[in-house]
């Protein structure tokens, strides 16, 4: 069984270059790329520090169009209905667009902070003094966050290129395989040991149906016994 990672190490199997614990080939399989980043964006809202924020959004950079958007909007639902604050989507979501990285238009529709006072970004004893020096990102209007211009640089030395990533990470490299999409993650489930669609639906988080059509896809391809 594997066992529960820190946020760290899962941040590390996305390839994050941040300090943790070694983890096992088997474990960086388990970790899951959309719900690695929700987990992040909650504790970035609640801690309050730029630790994880820069590689977060340097990876964003890098990444950012291997996200599984449908995915990472569902999952993104299910924590705001349990009340917690994933509102930092929407920020990340506009930097991705800024990116060039389109398909997060839609988390950028759905996760904008609609609060009366906007929320700063940096720290919070000089937020105001920031903004008046450097002025606001451009980028950045209309997420709800107030974004001094170069708190956020991101720098692709915190993050594993695409090629390195896709060498180690069994779910990534399947997406750059079949493009970002539900298929890639039951066609991963399957290949890391899914016996059933339910078992598939369970580790990739899609639904039934597909992880069936799938599974008998892949069996009459020669892919997976029957």
């Amino acid at each position: 069984m594997t066992r529960n990672l820190s946020l760290d190490e899962k941040l590390a199997a996305i390839g994050i270059l941040i300090s943790s614990k070694p983890i096992t080939k088997n474990e960086v399989s388990s970790v899951d790329i959309e719900s690695t980043l929700v987990e992040v964006f909650v504790a970035l809202n609640e801690e309050r520090n730029l630790r994880l924020l820069l590689p977060v959004f340097s990876w964003i950079e890098v990444h950012g169009s291997s996200v599984i958007i449908e995915k990472l909007l569902k999952i993104l639902k299910k924590f705001a209905e349990n009340k917690q604050d994933v509102s930092l989507a929407g920020l990340v979501a506009k930097f991705a667009l800024h990116k060039r990285h389109r398909r997060w238009s839609t988390i950028a529709k759905n996760f904008t902070y609609h609060e009366k006072s906007p929320r700063h970004l940096g720290p919070m004893d000089m937020a105001d003094s920031l903004l008046l020096l450097r002025g606001e990102e451009n980028w950045a209007m209309g997420s709800g966050y107030k974004v001094p211009k170069g708190v956020i640089s991101s720098n692709t030395k915190w993050v594993l290129s695409v090629k390195s990533l896709a060498m180690f990470h069994h779910q990534y490299r399947n997406r750059l395989i079949y493009g970002p999409q539900w298929r890639a993650d039951i066609i991963s489930a399957y290949e890391l040991g899914a016996k059933t669609p339910a078992e598939a639906s369970r580790i990739s988080g899609a639904s039934y149906e597909p992880c069936h059509r799938v599974k008998m896809e892949l069996e009459a391809a020669g892919r997976l016994a029957s």
